[in-house]
């Protein structure tokens, strides 16, 4: 019994560890690959180029965190901060006169999936270990 539990602890770790890493890293690369495809997302305020390519960046550090035992609690739970901070973006469509996602469905399980990446990033910071590492002695 013990056995099957740990077992399925190891696949939900993995398949948390898989969709924050690919997430992250994918949507990373989409960014520097096409970054005017997110130009639309930007704030008029922010320098558009700027402000994608540093997303990209971060993003792509976070799966990689994620990717690594030693970070991944930290990158689950960076996974999930940056999700949080999208979410005004994404709820902001529902008021923009040229929302990015239309019609407002789109928008909706936009939010919907934003909530989810939350809530599995923050399940990866949970179910790892959080040790601070060692320096050698």
């Amino acid at each position: 019994m013990v056995d099957r539990h740990l077992n399925r602890r190891r696949a939900v770790d993995w398949a948390l560890t898989g969709v924050v890493a690919l997430v992250m890293i994918g949507g990373g690369a989409a960014h520097f690959a096409a970054p005017q495809g997110f130009a639309a997302l930007v704030p008029s305020f922010l320098p558009a180029v700027p402000v994608i390519l540093a997303a990209g960046a971060v993003q792509i550090m976070i799966g990689i965190a994620a990717l690594v035992p030693r970070s991944r609690s930290w990158g689950g739970l960076a996974f999930a901060a940056l999700c949080a901070a999208y979410l005004p973006l994404h709820l902001w469509d529902f008021i923009r006169s040229d929302p990015v996602f239309a019609p407002p469905v789109a928008a909706t399980i936009r939010c919907a999936v934003q909530g989810l990446f939350i809530w599995a990033g923050l399940a990866l910071w949970r179910r790892t270990d959080r040790a601070a590492p060692r320096l050698a002695e």
